[in-house]
């Protein structure tokens, strides 16, 4: 266990670094939310013993969804409410990702961008699917988006999470295969829709002058075109159970865990990250704490904007038709009843006194926090 935190870094580095450094609103938001998270500046709660009396202390937390030290209950609560949507079926887990030359553009037009990713990724992947040469039928996708890679440079893609399987007239169709479709017909086709999204939305991006017209702009795209992009295409891997956990570690990390902090000392910080180029060696990397904290800021996510997605059977429109109907027609062909929902184990605190776990709470803020 590490003994080393963010906050730690942002309030021992953090100060010196806003005096060099301009931050956007969303990263003053999650900047603050890091540093105040668990300490008197966002006020305290007190709960007391419904059966005994006995009062406890503690100070709230911020919540943020990019704060390390706040995602376990959010993905505990995530992962028992999705799992009600499993079904008895293999999973595909699918990456794409955009190659470094676009990063820049990426960077100022974060909302744009990341949306493009995702519809561009959830169109491939349904487009294929529903081809008779593979599938032929509509799969569910859940869509995750992450920016970065392990060393926390910039590096936006998405994991998505798909059926071996879909509806097509009232009757569930099930991958046969290992494969769904082939990876490098996924990665031609996202990337041809891509490059068609991005230049649609020319008239709403940020960029540099020499591709502010779309002359200039287009002559920068043409060669990504005879580029190949990323893409990979896991097969089947474990039952469904193992699936939604799976996807849970998967949607509810932030650009670095605590964990993988090793050292903070003499401005510089010290973090583990897997070496994907060298058979996943664990690896130490020693950089300075400004770069370590604008490298964690690079991954803030525009104000509101949904991380995860969902898409074919399982957007939100009609999923619960959907699933109800595949769980109907997947239990007739197995003959078997498939438990698709996992009951969460949250830790519930218990008073020390008496061992009663049902409390009363009273929550004081701190309004004049920054």
């Amino acid at each position: 266990m590490s003994n080393f935190t963010i906050q730690d870094i942002f309030n021992k580095y953090g100060d010196e670094y806003i005096k060099n450094h301009k931050l956007s609103k969303e990263q003053w938001k999650v900047f603050n939310a890091i540093r105040n998270c668990g300490t008197d500046n966002l006020g305290f709660h007190i709960c007391t013993c419904k059966e005994c009396g006995e009062d406890y202390f503690g100070y709230n937390s911020c919540r943020d969804r990019h704060c390390p030290m706040c995602q376990k209950y959010a993905r505990e609560k995530w992962i028992q409410n999705e799992s009600s949507y499993l079904l008895d079926s293999k999973y595909f887990h699918i990456i794409t990702t955009v190659p470094s030359e676009l990063n820049e553009i990426f960077m100022y037009n974060k909302k744009i961008c990341y949306n493009i990713l995702f519809k561009a990724t959830s169109q491939a992947i349904l487009t294929l699917a529903n081809d008779t040469k593979w599938l032929g039928a509509k799969v569910g996708i859940t869509s995750i988006l992450h920016t970065w890679g392990q060393t926390m440079e910039f590096h936006p893609h998405i994991h998505s999470i798909v059926t071996g399987g879909g509806l097509k007239n009232n009757t569930w169709v099930a991958c046969k295969n290992d494969y769904i479709f082939k990876v490098q017909v996924l990665g031609s086709l996202f990337k041809k829709k891509f490059l068609a999204y991005i230049k649609h939305e020319f008239n709403n991006l940020v960029l540099k002058d020499n591709l502010n017209n779309i002359k200039s702009f287009n002559k920068f795209l043409e060669p990504l075109y005879n580029k190949t992009w990323i893409t990979y295409i896991e097969p089947p891997k474990g039952n469904p159970e193992n699936v939604i956990e799976y996807v849970g570690r998967y949607s509810f990390r932030v650009a670095i865990s605590n964990e993988r902090i090793k050292n903070i000392e003499n401005n510089l910080v010290t973090f583990e990250y897997k070496d994907y180029k060298d058979n996943s060696k664990i690896k130490e990397m020693t950089i300075s704490a400004y770069e370590f904290i604008r490298r964690f800021l690079l991954h803030i996510l525009p104000k509101n904007f949904t991380k995860i997605k969902h898409y074919g059977l399982l957007s939100n429109r009609h999923k619960k038709q959907n699933i109800r109907l595949c769980k109907l027609l997947i239990s007739k062909i197995l003959c078997n009843e498939f438990v698709n929902s996992i009951n969460r184990k949250f830790y519930k605190f218990k008073c020390q006194k008496c061992g009663n776990s049902n409390f009363s709470y009273i929550f004081k803020y701190n309004t004049n926090r920054s």
